[in-house]
C-alpha cells in the first residue's frame, strides 16, 4: 500500500492525465449505453411467456403494439388518419373497423362482435402493430408521429405508449432530480466539514467515478431504465464516506509528518483497509442481487457493484491528488462545523440502555411478521403517474372497449378440428371477453386452398397457429391469475407444446420466477457480507450482532408500507434488503471497530462507549444524511413510482439504521461484552468493567 500512496503523491500530473483520457472515453461511451424499458427482457429465456413471446416476434412478426382511440369523427375521416398512421415509418400494419367492414354500410348492418371491438359511443379504435419493439427508438419515434396526426382528437395507449412515456420521464427527470440531490448533499458536506473546499473536492472525486461507471456500462448489452434512474445517485451516497474518511486521516496526519506529500501517503496506508472493508461490504450487497433469478438483479448488481468499485479506486487514487492541489484553498476556507455532537446524547444513550435494548426486543417479531406480508405489484403502467398521456388514454379506450389486456396463445399448426374445439373451450373460460383464431373465422370444412392468403397469415406461420384472446380482467390480480390457469390447464390437455404469452401471461410468470427471488438475495447478502466482517473483525460474534442490527432495520423499513397498506413495486421488495445491509453496515462497523480501539485505552466500557458514540455520532450522522437526502431527491422529483419507492425506502432505511446503530447497537455491545470478548481475536479483556 505504501507503494501505491508513494506513486500517487509522486506522480500528481500523471495520474490527473489518465484520469482526464478515462473521462473522456467514459463520456464517449456512455453515448452508446442502451436503456433497456422492456422488463420482460429479463426474465429467463427458457420461461413460457417468454419463448411465446421470441415466436410471436419471429414467426409472426408481432413486435410492439398500440392503440388509437378518435372520438366523434365520421368514419370517412377516420379513415384518412388511418391511412396516415400506416405510411408512417416504423408501423407495421393497422386495424381498424375498415379493415373487416364496409364503411360505406349502415353501422346496423355491420357484425356486432366486430363492433364492439372497434366502435363504441362514436369512438373508433385502431390497432397498431409496429415492426420493433414497444421500447425501440423507431416504435418511440412513430408514437410521436401518430400524436401528433390525431392531436386532440383522441388518444394513443397501450404497451407501446406507456413504454414511451417512461422513457420520456426518465430521461427528463434525471437531470433535475441529480441537481437537486448535488445541492442538497452539497448542504450537507458544507454542514459536517471544516472548509467549504473540501466537498468540491469529494464531489469532482466521487463524481468522476461516476462518469468512469456510466461510461463502462457499455460492456452490457443494455442496462434497465431502472438501474438507469438510480444508479448514479445510489453510487454517490454510498460511497462518500471514503473521501470523508481519507480526509479526516490526511488532516490528522499533517500534524505528525514533515511535509503534506509524507502525510497524504501515512492518510493512504492508515485508511486503506478501512475504506476496502466498508467498500467490500457495500459491493458485497450489490453483487447478492445477481443471484435472482430475474435479471434485472443482475443488472442492478453489477452496475452498482462496479460504480462503488470505481468510487473505491478515485479516493485512494484521484482525490489524494485533488486534497494535495488545492490544500492551501482548504486551509483558507475554514468554516465551523455546524452539524450537531452527540456529548449530551451518548450520555443518555447509555443511561438508558436496557429501555433502549427492550424496545428493540418487543418490534423484532411485529417488524419481521409484518414485512413479510408486503404486497407488492408488476405491471408497468402502475409505475407511471395516473396524470400521464398513456395511462390517460387506457383509461379512456378500457371504459368503452374491453380487449386490451390481450393474450397470444400459440399451438403447432396442424389439426383444425382439435384448433376448433380449443377455440370453443376457451371462450366459455371466466373472464375470457373475445377468442379469435384461424378457425373462429373460417369454417374448418373450407379447404385451406380457399382461405385468402392474407387472411391465413395473420394466425399462421410455417410452424404455428396464433389464437388472440382477450380478457376483460385487469392486467393481475387473482380474478386474471385464475383465468391464466384455466386457459393454461384447457391447451394443456389438447396439447403437449404451446406458449401463452402477453402482459398479464408475463406478469404471472414474473411473480413465479421472483417468489424465491427475495429469500435467496436476503441470505446470500447475509453470508456475503457476514464473512467480510468476520474476517475483518476476526470475531464469531460481531458478524452476528452487527447483521441483526442492520436486519432489523430492513423489516422495520418494510414494515412500514405494511402498516400504511401500500403495495411496492416487486423490484424495490426484492433488492432493498441487499442493498440497506450493503450501505449502512458500515454504520455498524465504524462504531463496533472505534469501539474495541476505545476499550484499549478507557477502563470502563460505559465510559468507553460513550466516547463511541462522541466519536461517529458526526460521521454516521453524515453518511446517513447523505444517503437520505440524496435518494429523496429522487423520491421528491420523480414521476415514476418504482424508482420513488426504491429511493424512499434506501433513504428511510439509512435513518432507521442509523437510529439504531447509535442507540440499539451500544446497549448490545455492552451487554454482550464479555461474550464478545470469548469469541473476538485481540479483543481487549483486561481493561473490561
Amino acid at each position: 500500500m505504501d507503494s501505491l500512496a508513494n506513486f500517487v503523491v509522486k506522480h500528481k500530473k500523471f495520474i490527473l492525465i489518465i484520469y482526464a483520457i478515462f473521462i473522456v472515453l467514459s463520456l464517449i461511451g456512455n453515448n452508446y449505453v442502451e436503456v433497456n424499458y422492456d422488463l420482460s427482457a429479463y426474465l429467463p429465456w427458457e420461461i413460457n411467456s417468454i419463448k411465446g413471446k421470441n415466436i410471436l416476434e419471429k414467426d409472426f412478426g408481432i413486435n410492439g403494439t398500440g392503440y388509437v382511440m378518435i372520438k366523434d369523427m365520421p368514419l370517412q375521416e377516420v379513415e384518412k388518419i388511418s391511412k396516415t398512421i400506416e405510411s408512417i415509418e416504423g408501423v407495421k400494419d393497422i386495424i381498424w373497423i375498415g379493415t373487416v367492414e364496409d364503411i360505406l354500410k349502415p353501422e346496423s348492418f355491420m357484425d356486432e362482435n366486430i363492433k364492439k371491438e372497434f366502435l363504441s359511443l362514436d369512438s373508433n379504435l385502431i390497432q397498431v402493430t409496429f415492426l420493433d419493439s414497444n421500447d425501440s427508438l423507431s416504435t418511440v419515434e412513430a408514437l410521436g408521429q401518430i400524436q401528433e396526426i390525431i392531436g386532440e382528437k383522441g388518444y394513443v395507449g397501450g404497451p407501446a405508449a406507456v413504454s414511451r412515456d417512461m422513457q420520456i420521464i426518465t430521461s427528463k427527470e434525471v437531470i433535475y432530480y441529480s441537481i437537486i440531490a448535488f445541492i442538497i448533499i452539497s448542504i450537507i458536506l458544507f454542514m459536517s466539514m471544516e472548509s467549504f473546499i473540501e466537498p468540491i473536492l469529494f464531489f469532482i472525486a466521487i463524481g468522476v467515478a461516476i462518469i468512469l461507471n456510466k461510461g463502462t456500462n457499455i460492456l452490457f448489452d443494455n442496462i434497465s431504465f431502472t438501474t438507469h434512474s438510480v444508479a448514479s445517485i445510489i453510487q454517490l451516497a454510498v460511497s462518500m464516506d471514503y473521501s470523508i474518511f481519507l480526509l479526516h486521516r490526511y488532516i490528522e496526519e499533517k500534524n505528525q509528518q514533515v511535509n503534506r506529500d509524507e502525510a497524504m501517503v501515512k492518510a493512504i496506508g492508515k485508511t486503506f483497509n478501512s475504506i476496502l472493508s466498508s467498500s467490500l461490504t457495500t459491493i458485497g450487497g450489490f453483487l447478492a442481487l445477481v443471484a435472482m433469478k430475474y435479471g434485472i438483479g443482475k443488472d442492478i448488481g453489477l452496475v452498482l457493484a462496479k460504480g462503488v468499485l470505481f468510487s473505491l479506486i478515485s479516493v485512494i487514487t484521484f482525490l489524494p491528488v485533488l486534497i494535495l492541489i488545492f490544500d492551501e484553498k482548504t486551509e483558507k476556507y475554514r468554516h465551523k462545523i455546524l452539524l450537531p455532537n452527540f456529548k449530551k446524547a451518548s450520555t443518555i444513550i447509555i443511561k438508558y440502555r436496557y429501555l433502549f435494548l427492550v424496545m428493540v426486543v418487543l418490534i423484532t417479531i411485529p417488524s419481521f411478521l409484518a414485512q413479510s406480508n408486503v404486497k407488492y405489484y408488476y405491471a408497468d403502467e402502475k409505475t407511471l403517474p395516473e396524470s400521464i398521456n398513456s395511462n390517460i388514454a387506457n383509461r379512456e379506450i378500457d371504459k368503452l372497449f374491453s380487449n386490451k389486456n390481450q393474450l397470444a396463445l400459440i399451438v403447432p399448426k396442424g389439426d383444425k378440428l382439435i384448433e376448433s374445439d380449443l377455440l370453443d373451450k376457451l371462450e366459455n373460460i371466466r373472464g375470457v371477453d373475445d377468442v379469435k383464431g384461424l378457425y373462429s373465422l373460417v369454417d374448418t370444412t373450407i379447404p385451406e386452398d380457399f382461405i385468402p392468403d392474407d387472411v391465413k397469415a395473420n394466425f399462421q406461420s410455417d410452424r404455428y397457429s396464433l389464437i388472440n384472446i382477450n380478457l376483460n380482467l385487469p392486467m393481475e390480480g387473482e380474478t386474471t391469475h385464475d383465468a391464466l390457469y384455466s386457459i393454461k390447464m384447457t391447451v394443456s390437455e389438447l396439447y403437449d407444446e404451446w406458449y401463452l404469452t402477453g402482459e398479464a401471461a408475463i406478469y404471472l410468470d414474473l411473480q413465479e420466477v421472483t417468489s424465491k427471488d427475495f429469500k435467496n438475495v436476503t441470505i446470500i447478502s447475509i453470508i456475503i457480507i457476514s464473512g467480510i466482517i468476520l474476517i475483518a473483525s476476526k470475531s464469531l460474534t460481531i458478524p452476528i450482532i452487527l447483521i441483526f442490527v442492520i436486519q432489523l432495520g430492513i423489516w422495520i423499513n418494510l414494515a412500514i408500507p405494511y402498516m400504511q397498506g401500500i403495495t411496492l413495486n416487486f423490484i424495490s421488495f426484492i433488492i432493498i434488503g441487499a442493498i440497506q445491509l450493503g450501505a449502512t453496515v458500515d454504520y455498524a462497523i465504524l462504531f463496533t471497530f472505534r469501539f474495541k480501539e476505545n476499550l484499549e485505552i478507557i477502563p470502563n466500557k460505559k465510559e468507553a462507549a460513550i466516547k463511541t458514540i462522541e466519536d461517529t455520532g458526526r460521521p454516521i450522522l453524515t453518511s446517513a444524511l447523505i444517503l437520505f437526502t440524496g435518494t429523496l431527491s429522487v423520491y421528491l422529483i420523480t414521476s415514476m413510482k418504482n424508482a420513488a419507492e426504491l429511493t424512499l425506502l434506501i433513504g428511510r432505511g439509512a435513518i432507521i439504521s442509523l437510529i439504531l446503530v447509535l442507540v440499539a447497537l451500544p446497549s448490545i455491545l455492552l451487554i454482550l461484552n464479555s461474550i464478545i470478548s470469548k469469541t473476538t481475536i485481540n479483543w481487549p479483556k483486561e481493561l473490561n468493567k
